[in-house]
């Protein structure tokens, strides 16, 4: 009878340990940290060839959301981040043993990556766990970015966490931040280097920052959407209250306030077809954009 006891009290600790560990797996985030260096990377889009980003710790183990949900991705993919006085680099490969079928759709900026292979990031600066900065590109470079409020719910999105566009909803397109990225094809797969100032991004004003953090990974031609941080199916990357954590980077308090001014000018011309011998017709306008940092958590665009 006491054997029988002392083995039922085994059972019931071991299944007791594995509940906990289970537990501590599903509510403790992913984490990783920023590395500080004297030098930048070539941007380029070549990660693994420049020895800015050796050192770096790695963030992979990716995790499917789409087609298996919980399932390992079937390509790894490898972040690195590091930052400088001024800018936080991300170093992304994306490996494929079969780069011949990397899909490319289109390459203007803020055009929609669901279709192509792209890798996505979203930084949630103040830890709120509701709002963020998105940035993306697809092996063709391009430039893909937007800024969260309340984990994209509000307008006519799919919710919480769910995707809407434009300036309305929870997700505005129209945020078109200064940075850049880079995007290289290899016998690996492919590769992108992305370089955000400091100034771009708003944050707490303080030296070190603890940022939500994760990234999102499509495969096209299997239609296979996976993240760092895992996400149930019904969630996407806007899902920020489950992503995990970025320790490590150190921001520079002169750059709280910044002011960025952007000029430009369009104009177009045209004759008339049914009018040959008249003089063509010029129009246009000019003007700037302008961006001043108030506070690190207040921008004035005009």
């Amino acid at each position: 009878m006491r054997r029988l006891i002392v083995i039922v009290i085994g059972c019931l600790l071991t299944i007791c340990e594995s509940w906990a560990g289970a537990q501590t797996e599903e509510t403790t985030p992913r984490v990783t940290g920023a590395t500080r260096i004297e030098m930048p990377p070539i941007l380029d889009g070549d990660v693994l060839g420049d020895p800015a980003w050796e050192g770096a710790l790695i963030a992979t183990a990716f995790v499917q959301n789409r087609p298996d949900e919980g399932q390992a991705a079937s390509e790894r993919t490898e972040v690195r981040i590091v930052f400088t006085e001024d800018t936080v680099y991300f170093g992304v490969v994306c490996y494929d043993r079969d780069p011949q079928s990397i899909i490319v759709t289109d390459s203007r900026r803020d055009s929609s990556l669901e279709d192509s292979d792209s890798i996505q990031i979203i930084l949630d600066t103040f830890l709120d766990q509701q709002n963020g900065f998105v940035f993306g590109t697809s092996p063709s470079g391009q430039e893909y970015d937007g800024q969260l409020v309340n984990e994209g719910s509000g307008g006519s999105g799919m919710g919480r966490g769910g995707q809407t566009s434009g300036a309305g909803g929870g997700f505005n397109l129209n945020w078109d931040g200064a940075w850049q990225v880079r995007a290289a094809v290899s016998e690996v797969g492919w590769s992108a280097e992305f370089a955000i100032p400091f100034h771009t991004i708003r944050y707490p004003e303080r030296l070190k920052q603890l940022w939500g953090l994760n990234f999102q990974r499509n495969i096209r031609r299997r239609n296979e959407t996976s993240y760092w941080a895992p996400l149930p199916r019904q969630y996407n990357l806007y899902r920020v209250s489950l992503a995990g954590q970025l320790s490590g980077v150190n921001t520079p308090a002169d750059l709280s306030r910044n002011l960025q001014l952007t000029p430009y000018a369009v104009g177009e011309l045209f004759t008339r077809a049914l009018s040959p011998e008249a003089a063509p017709v010029v129009v246009g306008d000019f003007g700037a954009d302008l961006k001043y940092s108030v506070t690190s958590g207040l921008t004035l665009d005009a």
